[in-house]
């Protein structure tokens, strides 16, 4: 992610400015067609009357262009659409969820509309039911972490690597080279081609466990330029990877890399 966009990243609403980022021609103008594809998200935290709600559930489509909220504090799911900047709610019996996590909303699945919403700050202000709610930026995840971490904080990341499939060839490739490999990546969590990119190098990180490749996660937040490990290694964009063979630095994954890490690395290291 280069400077400018880490910039633009920073003014915009986080709730507007995600859905900006994935936005495809909708294909469901009407409140009454289908939605597919509510995948969980770890990006917002959910706020009613002023106290935190732990088990909010968060779902954002990007084909549907619209974010689900489920909560038991809540009197139904909430379906936000930015593009209509509409607050409603949703019949649970219209919720069709997936064996992967995912939800789809069925035709007509809107029962009630709400007033709008409107933004302060980076939070999305809306109300249900004389209930005030707001839609808040989740604290990035920051300094070194497991995966089991990573996928605690941002569901979406497990769903993905879930998606993602290595080619079997490399990765036995990987597995199989001789040499002592640290992969260290630089990620952030508010960042979208890291949500993209690095579930797929968790994915190779899951399946070349217990070869000579050891992996690091370590999480940035927003304004990174005075994290020492960034500054001690010159990261300027996330998501990077910099790898080591034999301790040391032979290359590092940056740009189209991502599209397919385990033959980059592959590339990188001489498997």
């Amino acid at each position: 992610m280069d400077k400018k966009f880490q910039k633009t990243a920073l003014r915009a609403p986080l709730l507007l400015l995600a859905i900006a980022l994935i936005a495809v021609p909708t294909l469901f103008a009407q409140a009454g067609a289908r939605m597919n594809g509510f995948l969980p998200t770890g990006d917002y935290l959910l706020e009613l009357d002023g106290a935190m709600v732990d088990d909010a559930k968060i779902y954002r489509s990007s084909v549907a262009q619209a974010v689900l909220i489920v909560a038991s504090e809540l009197p139904a799911p909430v379906l936000i659409r930015p593009r209509v900047r509409s607050v409603e709610k949703v019949s649970l019996l219209k919720m069709d969820e997936k064996a992967d996590g995912s939800i789809d909303l069925l035709p007509n699945p809107v029962y009630a509309a709400e007033q709008g919403f409107s933004v302060d700050g980076s939070d999305v202000v809306f109300s249900v039911e004389g209930h005030d709610a707001r839609l808040k930026p989740k604290p990035a995840l920051a300094g070194f972490q497991p995966p089991a971490a990573i996928f605690d904080h941002s569901p979406e990341y497990q769903q993905r690597a879930g998606f993602y499939s290595p080619s079997d060839a490399v990765v036995q490739a990987l597995r199989s080279q001789p040499k002592a490999v640290r992969v260290q990546i630089f990620f952030g969590t508010w960042c979208p081609a890291c949500g993209q990119m690095v579930p797929r190098i968790l994915k190779v990180a899951e399946q070349t466990r217990g070869s000579k490749i050891e992996f690091a996660f370590y999480g940035l937040e927003r304004e990174f330029s005075g994290d020492s490990e960034a500054k001690k290694l010159g990261i300027k964009s996330v998501p990077t990877g910099v790898i080591w063979v034999d301790g040391v630095e032979v290359g590092r994954l940056t740009g189209n890399d991502w599209r397919n890490p385990e033959s980059a690395l592959r590339d990188l290291i001489g498997a």
